[in-house]
């Protein structure tokens, strides 16, 4: 019936039953499954409500701690427990209820089997305290970063007072008072609005007696929800929590409380870090200026104003899902990290001795470092390839022979003056021109005759007259042929030298860079204190070997076009190894300064790295962050974050591993070899004319009547 009401009951150790089920009902407690440990503080009856309880919708494995409380080697019995436990296999969900002798006990025991890692949480349900002992501050002083912890107590009166009645007797009496106080208030408030309204008006606004019991109904629920009752006051349990403010803080946590009447009441969260990740901490993360991976942006005074690039996008990202601001700092040193002097230095320092929670950088993941440090997952794979100076354009005066090589130019040249005699043997000693009684002294039965016509058909400018002879016009036929062939692949490959451009030597690969080493003594060099240091020298390629022997080490390399670096290796022929995307950020800051495409980037690479962020050996954040970044590859976040951050395309970017463009405009620089072509023609026509007007000058001095009578 609607008119009804229930009133909760619970004598002795089954309120332990009731405060699981209301965790379990109010998602506090959200648990696929349980590992149960219990002591002799419940009995068999109650383990079993316990049981049927938690097993409604979750997996439930119960480890009896019985007999425990007097046994001297209750530490080693635990022990024995966790080492046989699957806890992994279970779960890694952990319900303790026992006593508070037991507690430390099993906190100890589970550390040492490392139980308190980030996947594991803990409930501690503490039956023996009562409201003049329940301190749970000696608990909560072993927690320890990435603890997920928490304890539900009893805070019960320890006997019945005036003040805390109990027993169902109490419960009845305390009902029916109440119920019948209110109803006298009710009927009172009702009699005070009939003395104010006409009889006919209270007839029309007079409450039923149902609408009369729920009004009644409703104030002793609110009454309840408020105060609670005088019977069940002396039942109490509290709620707290472990929680880290800073890495060796810890804080006792109060969460809330649980009675009979007002059931669970809320102030935190019972696994605060399960919930709130760091709860608003402020951690601090190791650093380095390497764009486009880490940038600092600075203000006028020097001073870093904001921080960007992927990695930081990436830990902005990260801290709104764990909810913790970070404040960065710099190793001392500004290294990266190497142990090449015997001790680990830069960032790696900062790691291994928790300076930092993390190393927010883009650290190669190496052997070495793996030793003393962890890395998170993978965010991305970065190969190494090296940055040199751009090559120049090599001078195109003598384009037009550049299609072919010397040695085909011989052989069309040597054709040339061949087939010229050769066509006039066969064209003046076939039979043809006897039989039909056609040699002469003219057309192509001269010699010089027979050569320009064949050099005419070189230059696709056929002469009027065809031999007669078959033998003669074969010839000409296959020698035509061998022209088309000849103009069209010289004519192809013309337009693709015009197309792209010749350069200088371009630097393709190490192997080309320790060629020009020992040919034109080109240097090379890297970042210092970088983990490429040791690739090279760990390699067994003998290739890479050679190039990290003799490899110079550079400090981090600044972005000023005037710098050492950059002035090395644009003038002095230097080639710089580094992460193929921060040179692309080097070549793009040098672009936007000088407006100048100075350098070129080589076509090999070699060392493909996995970039990760770098946590001390037993964090026990590194697995919340690699969730996180998970989530974060599978969205492609970062490919958005690459968009915002690499270096946009430019003219200089487009042909970053040659030295010009795709394609080129030709100028006339590019035609001058036809230019001087023509002025050779020209001045050997001038040459032949001056030799041409000397000899007639020579002929009219022997004979000086120019004009000579005609004879028939």
């Amino acid at each position: 019936r609607k008119n009804g009401i229930l009133l909760p009951y619970i004598e002795g150790q089954h309120a332990v039953v009731q405060i699981l089920t209301d965790l379990r009902h109010s998602n506090t407690i959200k648990w696929k499954s349980y590992i149960v440990l219990n002591d002799d503080s419940i009995d068999p009856s109650l383990s079993k409500l316990v049981y049927d309880s938690l097993s409604q919708d979750a997996a439930v494995t119960s480890y009896s701690l019985e007999n425990m409380q007097g046994n001297a080697r209750r530490s080693e019995f635990l022990e024995d427990i966790f080492m046989k436990m699957p806890a992994n296999d279970l779960g890694n969900r952990f319900l303790v209820i026992c006593k508070q002798s037991l507690v430390m006990d099993v906190m100890k025991a589970a550390e040492t089997h490392h139980l308190f890692k980030h996947k594991t949480q803990w409930v501690f349900l503490v039956t023996d305290t009562h409201s003049l002992n329940f301190d749970m501050s000696r608990f909560v002083s072993l927690g320890k970063d990435g603890y997920n912890v928490g304890f539900v107590f009893n805070a019960s009166l320890q006997q019945a007072s005036e003040d805390c009645s109990r027993g169902l007797t109490c419960l009845i009496e305390e009902s029916l008072t109440q119920s019948i106080e209110l109803y006298e208030e009710a009927l009172e408030e009702e009699l005070d609005v009939f003395e104010e309204v006409a009889l006919e008006e209270w007839e029309i606004i007079m409450p039923s007696r149902e609408e009369r019991t729920m009004s009644v109904i409703h104030k002793i629920i609110d009454s309840k929800r408020t105060t609670g009752g005088k019977c069940n006051s002396c039942t109490k349990w509290m709620m707290e929590a472990i929680e880290i403010k800073e890495s060796e803080r810890v804080n006792q946590l109060e969460v809330g409380s649980w009675s009979v009447d007002l059931g669970l009441q809320f102030k935190d969260d019972l696994l605060p870090h399960v919930t709130g990740g760091f709860r608003g901490r402020t951690i601090p993360v190791g650093s380095l200026h390497y764009p486009p991976w880490m940038i600092f942006n600075r203000n006028s005074r020097g001073q870093v104003s904001e921080y960007s690039g992927l990695i930081f996008a990436l830990l902005d990202e990260i801290a709104k899902k764990l909810n913790f601001t970070y404040v960065v700092k710099e190793p001392r040193d500004g290294k990266w990290g190497d142990s090449d002097s015997g001790a680990w230095n830069g960032l790696i320092r900062q790691v291994i001795d928790k300076e930092v929670v993390l190393s927010a950088a883009a650290l190669s993941v190496s052997k070495e470092r793996l030793a003393v440090v962890n890395f998170s997952e993978t965010i991305d794979m970065q190969p190494y390839t090296f940055i040199y100076r751009r090559p120049t354009e090599l001078s195109r005066y003598l384009l037009f022979i550049d299609p072919f090589t010397p040695m085909v130019w011989l052989y069309i040249a040597a054709m040339t003056l061949l087939i010229g005699p050769i066509f006039w043997i066969i064209h003046r000693y076939s039979y043809y021109y006897t039989f039909h009684d056609q040699i002469n002294k003219y057309g192509l039965f001269q010699l010089q005759n027979c050569m320009w016509y064949c050099y005419g058909a070189l230059l696709q400018q056929g002469g009027n007259i065809l031999p007669m002879a078959d033998s003669g016009r074969i010839l000409i036929g296959f020698w035509w042929l061998f022209v088309m062939v000849v103009v069209t692949t010289y004519s192809g490959n013309l337009v693709a030298f015009l197309t792209f451009p010749q350069i200088e030597y371009p630097l393709n690969d190490l192997s080309q860079l320790l060629e020009k080493g020992k040919e034109d003594g080109i240097t090379w060099g890297l970042l210092k204190d970088s983990v490429i240091e040791s690739y090279f020298r760990d390699s067994e390629e003998p290739k890479f070997q050679e190039v990290g022997a003799h490899a110079q080490k550079h400090e981090e390399p600044g972005t000023d076009p005037n710098g050492e670096l950059m002035q090395k290796i644009k003038y002095e022929d230097h080639v710089y190894i580094e992460f193929k995307s921060k040179l692309e950020m080097m070549m793009k800051e040098q672009y936007n300064i000088t407006r100048q495409c100075d350098y070129a980037l080589g076509s090999e690479e070699f060392f493909h790295e996995r970039v990760a962020l770098a946590f001390p050996k037993d964090s026990p954040w590194i697995e919340h962050f690699n969730i996180e970044i998970k989530r974060i590859l599978q969205a492609g976040l970062t490919e958005k974050f690459k968009q915002d951050h690499w270096p946009s395309e430019d003219e200089c970017s487009v042909s970053a591993r040659g030295g010009t463009g795709t394609t080129a405009v030709v100028s006339v620089l590019d035609m001058q070899g036809s230019f001087y072509i023509l002025f050779f023609g020209i001045t050997v026509a001038l040459l032949i004319l001056l030799f041409e007007l000397v000899m007639r000058k020579k002929v009219v001095s022997r004979d000086p009547s120019i004009i000579k009578p005609y004879t028939p």
